[in-house]
């Protein structure tokens, strides 16, 4: 059974990704309009299903995500901007897997000492 807070953390992490590549991550800022059909298809998650759409209304909802209203009459998916408490959960989301990522290294060190 997958949950959609983690599909929407997945989904907002990797509309970042593909943002980063295609325009670089220091243009990310609230209002940016984020590609969330192609995400959803790097994460394994197809953009047809309620999964989907399951984890855009979890965004939607925590406020990380808005309706982009310049994009009322856009055909197709509903076209959504990153706000900035979705930024905020994604530096929040970055730090602990960088904090998880020392702690594994850190670990490694002491087995290899023979300390711990």
């Amino acid at each position: 059974m997958f949950s959609a807070t983690e599909d929407a953390r997945e989904l907002l992490r990797a509309a970042r990704e593909i943002h980063g590549e295609r325009h670089g991550a220091h243009t990310l800022t609230p209002g940016t309009r984020l590609p969330f059909s192609e995400a959803a298809r790097r994460a394994g998650i197809r953009p047809d299903r309620q999964r989907y759409h399951d984890a855009l209304g979890e965004m939607e909802y925590e406020g990380a995500i808005e309706w982009d209203a310049s994009a009322r009459y856009a055909r197709g998916d509903k076209h959504y901007v990153v706000t900035r408490r979705g930024l905020d959960y994604l530096d929040a989301a970055w730090g602990d897997i960088q904090k998880g990522q020392e702690k594994l290294v850190e670990g490694r060190g002491r087995n290899a000492t023979g300390a711990g």
